[in-house]
């Protein structure tokens, strides 16, 4: 091969090999665009849903409105709307964001109408067309005695939420009292790290509270006591 052949079989190859390399250049940069990265796929996807429901009551309106309801009509609560009483619920802060609380939703009559015979100012409870139990974990709770305030925060979020859906429930207290707290205990079953903080009837009102300033300034202080 003379040295004119040998210049353009040079030529000839170099231009093979860098056509070459362009092409796995422009795979490699393809299939980086269309699969995930390792560090990506290995942390999963968080999917964030919408708010759930929107109410024609402002918060402030519901704060100040809500009024302890213990007479209910028999239309009943749907299984929709308990569901997103529990939804609201569940938005509730809680210490650490542990969520150490549990539910128990009770539509059956009969267990209903056991209640007042361990609890004293539950006479309206079997008159409910549903209600909710407030409980606490304690194998989820920050800290020892978390899962109060914790459930607490739950409760407060179902009465303002039931309120603003025309919906009208009381918190009937269980903790701390023992007697109240073994019936509940017994007649649903709770394992020993389940605490019942309170029984939340529901139904739609009979009648409707009115507003009630209870503001009292005598019960503010300023800086220190």
């Amino acid at each position: 091969m003379n040295h004119k052949k040998r210049n353009v079989f040079r030529r000839t190859v170099k231009v093979f090999c860098f056509t070459c390399v362009c092409l796995l250049f422009g795979s490699s940069l393809a299939f980086a665009a269309t699969e995930p990265s390792t560090a990506a796929s290995s942390k999963g996807t968080i999917v964030k849903a919408g708010i759930p429901a929107t109410s024609d009551m402002d918060v402030l309106t519901a704060i100040f409105t809500r009024r302890s309801v213990r007479k209910y009509s028999d239309k009943p609560v749907s299984d929709a709307t308990i569901k997103l009483l529990l939804q609201a619920a569940m938005a509730a802060p809680s210490a650490k964001n542990t969520q150490s609380w549990e539910f128990i939703v009770i539509r059956d009559k009969k267990t209903l109408e056991q209640i007042p015979s361990f609890h004293p100012f539950s006479k309206h409870v079997p008159g409910a067309q549903v209600a909710i139990v407030v409980c606490g974990n304690t194998k989820l709770e920050a800290a020892p005695g978390h899962w109060i305030p914790d459930g607490s925060n739950a409760s407060m979020n179902i009465l303002l939420a039931a309120h603003s859906l025309g919906l009208g429930g009381v918190w009937t207290t269980f903790y701390p009292y023992a007697d109240r707290t073994a019936g509940i205990r017994k007649l649903l079953n709770l394992p020993d790290h389940i605490m019942p903080l309170n029984i939340i009837p529901l139904g739609y009102p009979v009648e409707k509270g009115t507003y009630q300033d209870r503001f009292n300034p005598a019960k503010i202080h300023n800086e220190t006591w």
